[in-house]
């Protein structure tokens, strides 16, 4: 679907940033910080503010076009990816990936917390943490 015609349908404003943001936002695999955002916005749009590359995000985040996460030390990072899937995150550099190859059990589990608690289930994050390949071999702590 068009960046467009997504922005439409979620009944958003479409401007030239909303678009370019929501296009770096979509076609990241490294689920960037809203200050990456920026920086790399303002490369188009030299005169965007921070202020409204954050205020684009969090309309995206309301009306479900990304998904924010907290990775520590209150440091949200942002996904187009919205089904739900893991990530795994890095405790040394703050790196996160999602992990594509989780089983398909996991829409199971989803739908079996749904049944056993009263809650409405509106909201999944599954977050594994370790050490990203370039972090665990220079990590002391983490050699045998």
């Amino acid at each position: 679907m068009d960046v467009r015609d997504l922005l439409k349908q979620k009944g958003l404003r479409i401007t030239p940033q909303r678009e370019a943001i929501y296009r770096l936002l979509a076609a990241s695999k490294a689920h960037p910080t809203a200050e990456w955002v920026y920086q790399e916005v303002k490369n188009i749009f030299p005169s965007i503010s921070f202020n409204t590359v954050y205020k684009t995000v969090q309309a995206f985040e309301e009306s479900g076009l990304l998904q924010r996460f907290n990775t520590g030390a209150n440091i949200y990072h942002y996904d187009a990816n919205v089904r739900p899937h893991p990530h795994v995150i890095c405790l040394s550099c703050g790196r996160v990936d999602d992990l594509d190859e989780f089983p398909d059990s996991l829409e199971d589990f989803i739908s079996k917390a749904s049944m056993s608690s009263p809650y409405l289930i509106k909201l999944v994050n599954l977050h594994f943490y370790g050490y990203c390949p370039q972090c665990g071999d220079s990590n002391p702590k983490i050699k045998s």
